[in-house]
This record gives structure tokens, C-alpha cells and sequence, in this order.
């Protein structure tokens, strides 16, 4: 191995103290961000159904023009992070869905509904992988993991700040007051753009292929170089797909992440709906279960990232998908009572998207600098993006019975990831990535 190869496995944490904490709290925030702003219409989606008139379909189509957004966006801001630099892009992509949502307020027809969530969809889908793409980058392979699910925490944070606010400003002030709070992640924009430059790796390993590129082009490679300059890939997206063994951990992956997000999207995007119809939940009873189930989420997230860096992302993603597949069968086909669904809520928070806690680390961990935000952002926003016709199918379904019925199916999908990271995704825990 060349120097310059050898260069590029230093261990790039140790120049980044202090600047690790601070992409961390950019991410965290801009996170939290997505989840509040996500999650604000699932709270205020039966006033927004009573006042557009719209069936169960239309309804549902609200959240998968959201997720459509978060498809293209994922791809887009991710390429373009690659591209131009992380902490760009990161600014756009937050200052993009916290003027939509906050548009959102003006809004006097369905079509311009659609239009708006779609928008928002686009900045949520850009932020997630940046943001993890810089806590990997700044953050030692020992802590990856654990740095990871505290971003993933943030999420539920923010799906807890909009269940709050959507119980205090609805009653006062109206559905659309709520949308209005959107522009406050703004200032997380500017925060990141003041107080973030690009991860030291990032631009250390961009300097070293283009080296190795102006080398090649003068013919005068060594043999070793020519070696490393044959595993760089072209555009950020066919490094994806270079060669047999990375296409497998990108299909692998994809799967993963498909189904951690429709279970997620099915589940918390309908379940205050559900409780509405079933047992007549108000709003503020609607927001007890999901700060409830986000508690677990929280505890599940936590341990998560511990377990994984203690030991393996593959024993501990085992762990949670069949410890998922589990507990939705208890749940749905168990649980009766009012009283069961709303405490049980804390184990379905938990054993569903604990998981979280997890997908930046293993992401970012199967590709190099030059892809990880595409990596990131293509591959759980396709994942996402799939998830999407989640809440549509449930609405789909629920014109032939009830909500409760069609969302009782939901554990027949975690034994499909199970297989597929069992045969197709390598284990990387303590892997020195550049």
C-alpha cells in the first residue's frame, strides 16, 4: 500500500474534536427538523379531511405525495452533496421544507395540498443522508454506530415536538397555525452553514482521487496506484453498482430499508386515525399514545446503537426484526383493550424503529467518501420512497374492512429483511472507512 493509500485510513477523528460534537447537533436538529414537519399532518390529517371533504384514498395520498418528495429528493441532494459538499447542501434541503410547511398555512385546495407536501418531502428526503454522511465521516469507528442512533433520536424528538404543539395550537388557533411552526428549522440552516465545514475525510479523500485521476491521465501511475485507481468508481450512483458484491449489499440494504420504513409509515402515520375511529381518542389522547410509543422509540434507538457497537450491526438488526415480527402480531391480534393498545405502544415504538438506530452506521460503512451521501440518501430515500405506498395500501385496504384490520398485516414484512441482510449485507463493525 502507498502512502497516499495509506493516508486515507489515518485516523480522521482525531483532527476533528470538538467539530464532531457540532455535526452531531446540526444533524440531530436538522432531524428533529424532518420528524416535526413530517409528522405535523398526521395530527392535524382528520381536520384536514373533514374541511377537503376526502376519502380514506385522498388522505393516504397526502403522505405518499410526502414520501414521492423524500424518493426524489433523497437521490437529488444526495448526488448533489457528493458533488458540491455536505454542508450546502444541508443548508437547502432544511430551508427548502420549513418554507413549504409553512406555505402550507395559505393553502385553499387539495391539488396545492399535494404540490406543498411534495415540497416538503423533497428537503426531508435531501437532509437525512447528509447529515448522517457527516456524523460518519467525523466520528471513530468505535462510536459510529452510537453517533448514528443519537441523529436517529432526533427524529423522534421532533415527531414528539409536533404532537405537542398540533394539542397546544389546533384548539387555540386552527389546523393551519400549526404548519406555520415550520419555519423555525431555519435557523438550524443557518446554524449548520455558519459553524460547519466539510469532514476532513471528505476532502482528503476527494484530493486523493483527483491525484490519482491527473496520474493516470499523464500515464505515470505506479503499480499500486493503479490498483487503487482501478476501485474508483464513476458517477456517486454506479459506484452503487460496481461490481457483484457491492450490488448484492446495495439490494440487501435497500430491502432493509424498504421495510423499516413502510412498517414505521403504516403504523404512526395512521394509528391516531385508527384510535379516532375505534375507540373515539380525541386529539390529546391521540398525542399520549405516539409520546408513549416514541418513548420507546427512544430507549430502542439507545440501545440499539450500544448493542451495535458492541457487538455487530447484523446480530442486532437480528435482533430487532424478529423481536418486531413478534410483537406486531401480539399487538394487533392481542391486544383488545384501550388501555393494552395505549401502553403496549411503548414496545411497538421500540421494536419497530429501534432500528433506526442503526441504518446510518451500516450505510455509510459499505461505500467510500465520494458515494456515502448518495449511498445514504439513495438507498433508505428508496427505501423510503417505496414505504410511501404504505399508508396508501392501508388505505387501499380499509375501503374493503376497517383501518384496524388492514394495519394487523404489518408483521408479515420484518422476516423479508431478516433473510435478505442475512445473505446479502456483510458485517462491518469496527470498519475503518475512507
Amino acid at each position: 500500500m502507498t502512502t497516499a493509500v495509506k493516508k486515507e485510513h489515518h485516523n480522521y477523528a482525531e483532527g476533528e474534536k470538538g467539530y464532531h460534537i457540532k455535526s452531531l447537533i446540526a444533524a440531530t436538529l436538522g432531524y428533529a427538523a424532518d420528524g416535526m414537519d413530517m409528522f405535523f399532518l398526521s395530527f392535524v390529517l382528520v381536520f384536514i379531511i373533514h374541511e377537503f371533504h376526502l376519502t380514506p384514498l385522498e388522505a393516504g395520498d397526502l403522505t405518499l405525495a410526502t414520501t414521492t418528495g423524500i424518493w426524489l429528493g433523497s437521490y437529488f441532494f444526495g448526488w448533489l452533496a457528493d458533488i458540491i459538499g455536505r454542508v450546502k447542501v444541508l443548508s437547502i434541503t432544511i430551508l427548502l421544507y420549513s418554507l413549504a410547511t409553512a406555505t402550507i398555512y395559505c393553502v385553499d385546495n387539495y391539488t396545492m395540498l399535494l404540490l406543498l407536501r411534495a415540497l416538503v418531502g423533497l428537503g426531508i428526503g435531501g437532509e437525512f443522508g447528509i447529515g448522517m454522511t457527516i456524523v460518519t465521516e467525523t466520528w471513530s469507528s468505535d462510536m459510529r454506530a452510537r453517533a448514528t442512533s443519537w441523529v436517529s433520536l432526533g427524529w423522534q424528538l421532533g415527531v414528539l415536538a409536533a404532537s405537542f404543539l398540533a394539542a397546544i395550537v389546533v384548539p387555540s388557533f386552527g389546523w393551519r397555525a400549526v404548519f406555520l411552526i415550520g419555519l423555525l428549522p431555519a435557523g438550524i440552516a443557518v446554524y449548520s452553514r455558519l459553524t460547519l465545514k466539510e469532514p476532513a475525510i471528505f476532502l482528503q479523500r476527494r484530493k486523493f482521487i483527483a491525484d490519482l485521476r491527473e496520474k493516470a491521465r499523464q500515464n505515470n501511475l505506479t503499480a499500486e496506484e493503479k490498483v487503487a485507481f482501478s476501485k474508483i468508481g464513476g458517477s456517486p450512483v454506479s459506484t452503487l453498482f460496481k461490481d457483484k458484491k457491492t450490488c448484492c449489499t446495495t439490494l440487501g440494504l435497500l430491502v432493509m430499508c424498504f421495510v423499516q420504513n413502510f412498517g414505521y409509515y403504516a403504523i404512526f402515520s395512521w394509528m391516531p386515525a385508527v384510535l379516532a375511529e375505534k375507540y373515539g381518542y380525541t386529539l390529546s389522547k391521540a398525542s399520549a399514545w405516539m409520546t408513549i410509543s416514541i418513548t420507546g422509540m427512544l430507549i430502542g434507538i439507545t440501545v440499539f446503537g450500544i448493542l451495535a457497537d458492541k457487538i455487530g450491526r447484523k446480530k442486532t438488526f437480528a435482533l430487532w426484526y424478529i423481536a418486531g415480527t413478534i410483537y406486531c402480531i401480539l399487538y394487533f391480534f392481542c391486544f383488545t383493550s384501550e388501555t393494552a393498545l395505549l401502553w403496549g405502544s411503548s414496545l411497538l415504538g421500540l421494536t419497530v424503529n429501534g432500528m433506526m438506530g442503526g441504518y446510518g452506521a451500516i450505510l455509510a460503512e459499505n461505500y467510500p467518501s465520494e458515494a456515502r451521501s448518495t449511498a445514504e440518501n439513495f438507498i433508505f430515500g428508496t427505501g423510503r420512497g417505496l414505504a410511501g405506498f404504505g399508508p396508501a395500501l392501508i388505505g387501499w385496504l380499509a375501503t374493503g374492512s376497517s383501518l384496524y384490520s388492514a394495519m394487523s398485516l404489518i408483521f408479515i414484512i420484518y422476516p423479508l429483511a431478516l433473510v435478505a441482510m442475512i445473505f446479502l449485507v456483510p458485517e462491518t463493525k469496527d470498519k475503518k472507512i475512507c
